[in-house]
């Protein structure tokens, strides 16, 4: 609804030379410009731009200073026209008959106090007397002044109404749905983010839709910031301009601190990204306290077409990659790539770039493991494939995930010709059996435990599970009671059985009030703080009495687990439709006698 008379003098008005000289160094040739092409690699200037537009002689880019936004920042048009316009220091107008949209009229003011509130995050950290203590704690850790500066950071002294006494003038109600402050059981408002480091997040416009906040030593010494216990890390809560499940930290600045970036590195936290950038890595970018979810590559992919996830080596890191490979594959085309950096155990890039340096930790970037490769690994884990009932099994597990790649791709063909050679099976079999099978149908498995088939596994939630999922959300602490195998089949539980169990062997100590904090904003919050809430009417309050309880439910889970697994067997027995696979899988069915 922009008027095409605004956009026609809105380009006649700003001069492409200065748009593109902000990220292109040009020189003077003639009455035009040229530089490198931002938009592929040269060494010789082939990038001219006119007084109209510009032109690439090596790669054939050309457009107008619209389209050079577009391409340069992954905007669509209208996000490119507001930023056009905000160069040029113009509000865009819209036409007459358009009305304003109730969502337009219920974010923009929060945008104007977000604003306001990461102009005093970083007045803070400059002036206010807690600001050198928070100051060397960021220079500690290796953040320069320029870092600083470039991501915005800032400081939220302790104080229960420091911001909200600054801001008086935007009122609680603002501050509250812009998820500054919050307000108590007992009506009291105060802000959210107290004696905090403060990262403000940027959407693609560079607009700031949020909040993260970390706290650092002595932070919350005055007693009027985080306690001990509390959560280091704490994100503004979902808004109408926020949703943690969509933005990236460190988009913005990566695209505005490079040239031209050709990939984006996903780590973990806001610590690492700025870690990373210090050391001349900018094109690190992180998820706002969610695992990375599909929502994000299709954010990313928009930007650059090679995404590299950085995990910690554990066991934690490859099932978060497990995650990350389900989320993705939706979203990747034949130009778009994943793959994946697994770190040494006990390393962060934080920690890993300060030791070793750039070089080091650009050398694992460069040997980044592909997406097919990493598949395969994990789905062969656990299984030998000299068998024909583990073959069975790899079927099972790998088409769910498959038919979650688009239908038009060469990586779904690809990893179905692998599947097919890896079985010893029939190609047109499997792709007849793929090309029935819903994208829903996949479920992430866990990594350390051999991948269960998706169909092996209950569609609805047992009254064993839901039995062990209560007691697991009222006393954390009898994971920790559990063996290896044990805690491992618990996290490859599908469903919210297994989220949990995965949260609490992330976080041993998390009791039932971090558990709930950790799934705030989660559509599943209500449910988990209802079971947090209820008491068994046979729950024992005696410690060893509830770890006895626990254990014969989860005996009774696992006992049915491995009577699915054998049933599956004899499923596919079933409806093979190879005489010699038939003879080999009766030959497997006589020694299903030990568990496998």
């Amino acid at each position: 609804m922009i008027p095409q008379s605004f956009i026609n003098s809105l380009l006649e008005r700003v001069d492409i030379a200065d748009v593109v000289g902000g990220r292109v160094r040009l020189k003077k040739a003639g009455s035009n410009q040229i530089g490198l092409c931002p938009f592929h690699e040269e060494k010789t200037p082939s990038f001219h731009v006119y007084p109209d537009g510009y032109h690439c002689f090596g790669c054939g880019a050309h457009g107008t200073a619209l389209g050079f936004l577009m391409e340069m920042d992954g905007l669509a048009f209208p996000e490119a026209v507001e930023s056009l316009a905000a160069f040029a220091g113009v509000d865009v107008p819209r036409e007459k008959s358009a009305q304003r949209s109730p969502s337009r009229e219920k974010t923009e003011p929060l945008y104007d106090v977000l604003t306001a509130a990461d102009e005093k995050f970083r007045g803070w950290l400059r002036y206010h007397a807690e600001g050198p203590e928070a100051a060397a704690y960021l220079k500690g850790r290796g953040v320069s002044g320029e870092i600083v500066r470039q991501f915005g950071i800032g400081l939220a002294p302790s104080g229960w109404e420091a911001l909200k006494s600054a801001l008086g003038e935007f009122g609680q109600e603002k501050l509250i749905a812009s998820g500054l402050a919050t307000k108590n059981e007992q009506g009291r408002v105060y802000d959210r983010f107290r004696a905090r480091i403060v990262f403000p997040i940027r959407d693609t416009r560079g607009r700031v839709v949020g909040f993260g906040g970390r706290t650092y030593p002595g932070s919350g010494a005055k007693g009027e910031g985080p306690r001990e216990g509390d959560a280091k890390y704490l994100n503004s809560p979902e808004t109408p301009v926020f949703r943690k499940g969509e933005e990236v930290y460190g988009l913005f600045e990566a695209r505005r601190s490079r040239r031209r970036i050709d990939h984006l590195l996903v780590v973990e936290g806001y610590m690492d990204v700025v870690a990373l950038a210090g050391h001349g890595i900018g094109e690190a970018v992180a998820t706002l306290g969610t695992a990375v979810g599909e929502a994000h590559f299709k954010r990313m992919f928009r930007v650059v077409d090679r995404v590299i996830c950085c995990f910690d080596g554990d066991a934690a890191g490859r099932r978060a990659a497990w995650k990350a490979v389900d989320a993705a594959f939706p979203t990747l085309t034949d130009k778009r790539e994943l793959r994946f950096v697994f770190l040494p155990e006990g390393e962060d890039p934080d920690s890993l770039v300060r030791s070793r340096g750039a070089d080091h930790f650009r050398s694992l970037i460069k040997d980044a493991v592909p997406v097919g490769e990493y598949f395969w690994d994990h789905a062969k884990q656990g299984l030998d494939l000299k068998r024909v009932d583990h073959r069975a099994i790899l079927c099972e597990f790998a088409l769910p995930h498959i038919a979650l790649l688009p239908r038009e791709g060469a990586l779904r063909g690809l990893l179905l010709g692998d599947l097919a050679l890896l079985a010893d099976a029939d190609a047109d079999t499997l792709a007849s059996r793929l090309s029935t099978m819903p994208r829903e149908q996949a479920q992430p498995a866990g990594d350390s435990a051999p991948p269960m088939p998706d169909t092996a596994r209950p569609q609805t939630e047992s009254k064993t599970e839901a039995l062990l999922l209560h007691r697991l959300v009222r006393r954390p602490s009898l994971f920790g009671g559990l063996s290896a195998a044990q805690r491992e089949s618990l996290i490859a539980a599908r469903g919210l059985l297994g989220e949990v169990a995965e949260y609490v062997a992330e976080q041993p100590d998390a009791d039932t009030a971090v558990l709930l904090g950790h799934f705030t904003g989660e559509p599943v919050h209500q449910r988990l703080a209802t079971l947090a809430g209820r008491t068994l009417a046979f729950e024992s309050a005696d410690a060893m009495a509830a770890e006895a309880e626990f254990h014969d439910c989860l005996r009774r889970y696992l006992d049915a687990e491995d009577r699915r697994m054998r049933q599956l067997l004899i499923d596919q027995t079933r409806r093979s439709e190879s005489l010699e696979d038939l003879k080999r899988f009766r030959d497997a069915k006589a020694k299903m006698a030990a568990p496998l």
